[in-house]
């Protein structure tokens, strides 16, 4: 059965402090997103700033938590509730240091693994069965705190992959667009490998 994404949801953290660091990505591939479709983020309700995207036959929303990272779930929560958005209806975009820089991943459902944006969506929504789009930053060096690695910003010589990731993120959204999460990944399973060698 086709699943058509109604929000997609970017994972990071507010603030000047965050900016360009590696648990912000979610952030940075809704921003890419927003700047190739021409459309900009507005506040909502004090909980997350968000955007609206509407082409022929799809109308989407976009979402960036102003939450901070381990109380997402609280702003996506409230969201879908009031514009009546199914837990199929979303796709979460976010950060991964098990995945290297450049590759990603699209899963319909799946545990946090760790990740405290993710178990705090899961614990709001009560469930894990929903789509989300894991961006690698990894690997996690083996001399660095795992926090302090996520929290990082990302190296100037990290730039070219980043750009590559962003692009990609356009595309699935484009892919979105055209057919559904399912078609979409399919389609697109082969071109993240291909950013994984830049």
């Amino acid at each position: 059965m086709s699943t058509q994404i109604k929000l997609f949801v970017g994972l990071g953290n507010p603030g000047h402090k965050y900016e360009n660091t590696r648990h912000n990505l979610g952030f940075m591939v809704l921003d890419s997103i927003a700047m190739a479709k021409g459309i900009e983020f507005k506040n909502w309700d004090n909980v997350a700033d968000v955007s609206f995207f509407e082409a022929p036959a799809w109308k989407v929303w976009l979402l960036k938590p102003t939450t901070f990272m381990n109380s997402s779930g609280d702003a996506i929560s409230c969201f879908i509730k009031y514009h009546k958005i199914s837990v199929k209806e979303i796709l979460v975009c976010y950060d991964d240091f098990s995945i290297p820089l450049g590759d990603y991943k699209i899963r319909m459902s799946g545990s946090a693994g760790g990740h405290n944006g993710i178990k705090s969506i899961i614990e709001h929504l009560g469930t894990d069965d929903f789509p989300r789009a894991k961006f690698g930053i990894g690997p996690l060096p083996k001399f660095m705190n795992m926090v302090d690695f996520v929290l990082a910003k990302f190296p100037k010589e990290d730039e070219v992959k980043i750009n590559a990731v962003k692009n990609l993120a356009v595309e699935t959204f484009d892919e979105i667009n055209a057919s559904d999460i399912d078609k979409a990944a399919s389609n697109l399973a082969n071109k993240y490998k291909l950013i994984h060698n830049i």
